[in-house]
């Protein structure tokens, strides 16, 4: 989606970080040299907090990985910048940078720990519901839960006093990871510590403590995540991204319809974005396609395509009961209609 300079710099009117504007209005000589200022000088630092903060129990070659994908979004983004076709303000680069790349971290420890990602939004959802515990988010973003005297104490950092022997510390006592006692237990590991503790780490505990596994980890739990890698879809925190999306989201559909159906089917179906959220309903709800349309791309009956609408993103396996697959011939599948649909994009749009 190319966007003439004129509204390119009409854009940039807006509140927008300086140094991203240099990148439209400044001399298209130095363009490079900018972009490789700003890799060096934020994105960098950026992406080793964020890693650091999230993934320093992972092995370095995850984090590696995670790293690498965090450094290439956050360039497209630049890259968009620089070409205009981004036109959602960013009005502090350092802040985006950190959100961004804490999000593509927090995206990837969902997807190789599934179960402690749900239990850790069941836990700070108690914060809500006047149970005894506040909740609260750091400037990186990261949640903290504790009780209500304890929103000036700064959370309990590692190593953690049940490291290695999470069961031997909590004791003989019940733990629960779901329904009503999941409250005492969170009160409980409160008292017992002494001091707020960040949600994920909760989470983990009581995954230890529990006996609990990981068993439904996604085969396609990969650091690049399933959403589509350009920076014209991702719009900062507003809704906005549909309109300045749809040209691109149109274009993509009809790709997406003249990929064969198994590929076509293993995409749609697990298409994300860095939350978790589906991103085959964006398709209808931008209006690019009407849901009998979408029904007959995944090769369903309008109803069965209503049906499942609530259920999405599905997994490479459910998406293989469907096909007749298996995971890794879904995932297969997935990858390659993927890579097609990055690479017909760039094409249509001359990069």
């Amino acid at each position: 989606m190319i966007v003439s300079n004129a509204v390119a710099v009409d854009a940039l009117l807006q509140e927008w970080d300086p140094r991203l504007k240099a990148l439209v209005e400044g001399d298209a000589a130095r363009a490079d040299d900018r972009m490789a200022a700003l890799a060096t000088r934020v994105i960098d630092p950026a992406v080793r907090a964020a890693t650091t903060t999230y993934l320093s129990h992972l092995t370095a070659a995850d984090r590696a990985d995670v790293s690498a994908m965090c450094r290439d979004k956050l360039g497209l983004l630049l890259r968009a910048v620089r070409r205009g076709e981004r036109t959602v303000p960013v009005a502090d680069l350092e802040e985006f940078a950190r959100a961004c790349a804490a999000d593509v971290c927090r995206d990837y420890l969902r997807r190789i720990r599934p179960s402690a990602a749900r239990l850790a939004n069941r836990i700070r959802l108690l914060s809500a519901r006047g149970v005894g515990l506040v909740g609260w988010t750091t400037p990186t973003g990261r949640h903290v839960i504790g009780l209500p005297a304890w929103t000036d104490q700064v959370p309990l950092e590692p190593p953690f006093p049940w490291t290695g022997r999470a069961r031997a510390w909590w004791g003989k006592a019940h733990a629960s990871t779901d329904g009503p006692a999941l409250t005492p237990t969170v009160i409980r590991l409160q008292e017992q510590t002494g001091a707020p503790l960040y949600v994920d780490a909760i989470a983990s505990l009581l995954l230890e403590i529990t006996g609990a596994n990981e068993s439904d980890v996604r085969l396609d739990a990969s650091p690049e995540g399933d959403e589509p890698d350009l920076a014209v879809l991702d719009a900062g925190s507003g809704p906005d991204h549909l309109s300045i999306a749809r040209g691109y989201l149109d274009r993509a559909w009809r790709e997406l319809l003249a990929m064969p159906l198994p590929m076509r089917t293993a995409l749609l179906l697990t298409l994300r974005d860095q939350h978790g959220t589906a991103l085959l309903p964006v398709f209808h709800c931008a209006g690019v396609t009407p849901l009998r349309s979408v029904a007959d791309a995944l090769g369903m009956k309008p109803d069965e395509a209503a049906a499942i609408w609530a259920h999405l993103p599905w997994d490479d396996r459910a998406v293989g009961r469907r096909l007749g697959l298996t995971g890794i011939q879904v995932l297969n599948a997935r990858t390659a209609a993927r890579s097609r649909l990055l690479k017909c994009m760039a094409v249509r749009d001359g990069r």
